[in-house]
């Protein structure tokens, strides 16, 4: 007697897949022992690939079918990116507006029979794992049915990787000159060009599971601004980027997953990298070792690690260092504002190097915990622990941030927002009638405008000169019983002694080349 066939949802059919992977079964073993036909094993081992593509793409766990034809895949496709586009801005949509919306695709590819019906809605709800309340709910609310859905299927994803190949990566924008009176007028600011574009900065953050950060992708607004002058741009802590806005693009995106996928292969690794919906995330790109894991629309705020603390903890550092940069110096200046113009972008680069080293693994570690990045194989001593990002700052940064912005006149809850005041900064062009400008199509100028401050004329000519002024603050130093400095000021002394020995070495060697000549 013949059983009735049945049809697998989608969670089934990766079931079935990840038991072909393990045991490598024939199909006929496969059919017995997840009790379906002999054909439809065959067929899933076959289509194990596209089956774990859209596993990991979000659709629906009790997708069974796919019916859509060449046509309706189209407008469902540009539909589905329109939609993710649309929850990026926090614009909260509707169901009649979804249906506008494909009518409108289906008519510019010159499909005039679509209609758009409340049963498509259905479907195209169902197929993408979208929720009503993420349609018609409040701007930006959190939807508790898609953090569910992905963190169920969170542990299959990370099973066959150890924690040093589970990474996430995410930009965050930074007012590198901020300072905490100026919050009010900076806060929620989307700068879009104009002024405020200058003071500004991209940041590429990126790290793993185990609590290791990679090296920082930063994009400014000139390829080369006054204060890299004699600078080599290769040897800069971070990879350095720039565009018109200090955007991410898809450009550069696409340029960083493709250098840091050769990384990896170089180290023999496969990694599974997470990132968010946004637009200049490219969707296509061909990686070899890297699988690339999109995070559900509107999600992240809760299920991206970098968002549970990270990103907060090297604000915090950053800020901590300009603070008591104001504080050394406030005395040479008569306006704080005045004093702020004297950071530059390789100030600012600097202090963003020394701010990410802060970041402690174990602040990683635990953020990566608390969006619900758990494998089962490791024993966690933190299960119960309810973890704040505030609690990885040591207690003497924040004391020492908070007395120093006392000292020069800021209240605490001034403070407070000084801390956080380029959280929701726009950093990607997300509007479709706003062009996006490139690497190639940057501000190709020399940086010669208002971003960085004319260098000073009292700067030192060649290293005998530096050489001359480092003895003057060592004498210094040592007057103030100030050892740490006194040993830091040598190894410089060092280094600057070594550069005009290579130097001497240098013009010897063409000097006798002449002279045998």
């Amino acid at each position: 007697m013949s059983t009735k066939r049945r049809v697998l949802t989608l969670e089934e059919k990766i079931n079935v897949v990840n038991i072909y992977n393990e045991q490598k079964l024939s199909a006929r073993e496969l059919s017995k022992r997840c009790n379906i036909g002999k054909t439809a094993a065959a067929e899933i081992v076959k289509k194990r690939n596209e089956l774990l593509d859209q596993w990991r793409s979000n659709d629906c766990k009790s997708k069974k079918r796919n019916f859509l034809t060449p046509t309706g895949t189209t407008i469902d496709k540009c539909c589905f990116e329109w939609f993710i586009k649309a929850r990026n801005k926090g614009i909260p949509l509707s169901g009649p507006i979804i249906q506008s919306k494909a009518k409108e695709i289906a008519n510019n590819i010159g499909y005039k029979d679509f209609s758009a019906s409340s049963g498509w809605l259905e479907k195209f709800r169902r197929r993408h794992n979208i929720a009503f309340k993420s349609i018609s709910g409040e701007a930006s609310s959190v939807n508790p049915i898609d953090v569910e859905s992905f963190l169920s299927k969170l542990p299959m994803l990370l099973k066959d990787y150890s924690p040093r190949n589970i990474f996430n990566a995410d930009e965050t924008g930074l007012f590198f000159r901020a300072l905490p009176n100026k919050t009010l007028t900076l806060k929620n600011e989307k700068c879009i060009g104009g002024k405020l574009s200058k003071e500004r900065l991209t940041i590429l953050h990126c790290v793993n599971l185990a609590g290791e950060k990679e090296k920082l992708l930063v994009i400014g607004k000139t390829k080369k601004p006054r204060a890299f002058k004699n600078i080599n741009v290769s040897d800069l802590p971070v990879f350095w980027r720039s565009n018109k806005k200090a955007w991410m693009t898809c450009t550069i995106m696409e340029e960083w997953l493709k250098n840091f996928d050769r990384k990896m292969g170089k180290e023999r690794r496969k990694i599974l990298l997470f990132l968010d919906n946004a637009c200049s995330h490219p969707k296509d790109i061909c990686l070899t070792n890297i699988q690339l894991i999109f995070l559900p629309p509107n999600c992240t705020s809760v299920v991206q690690p970098l968002d549970q603390g990270i990103i907060k903890n090297f604000k915090t550092f950053y800020r901590a260092i300009v603070v008591k940069k104001l504080l050394s110096e406030i005395e040479s200046v008569e306006k704080a504002e005045v004093l702020t113009k004297n950071i530059n972008v390789l100030d600012a680069i600097y202090y963003i190097k020394t701010a990410w080293q802060r970041v402690k693994e174990e602040t990683v570690r635990n953020c990566f915990h608390k969006a619900g990045f758990r494998q089962e194989s490791v024993e966690e001593t933190t299960e119960n622990v309810i973890f704040s990002a505030e609690d990885d700052i040591p207690l003497a940064v924040l004391q020492e941030m908070w007395r120093n912005a006392r000292t020069i006149g800021y209240r605490n809850e001034e403070v407070e927002d000084f801390i956080n005041i380029d959280t929701d900064l726009m950093i990607e062009e997300i509007d479709e009638n706003i062009p996006i400008y490139n690497v190639g199509e940057a501000d190709q100028s020399s940086g010669e405008s208002d971003e960085d401050p004319v260098e000073n004329e009292d700067i030192p000519k060649n290293y005998s000169q530096a050489n001359g002024i480092l003895k003057t603050l060592k004498g210094f130093a040592k007057n103030k019983g100030d050892s740490k400095a006194v040993e830091m000021l040598s190894e410089l002394e060092l280094h600057f002694q070594n550069q005009v020995s290579r130097t001497n070495i240098r013009q010897t060697s063409l000097f006798d080349y002449f002279s045998a000549t």
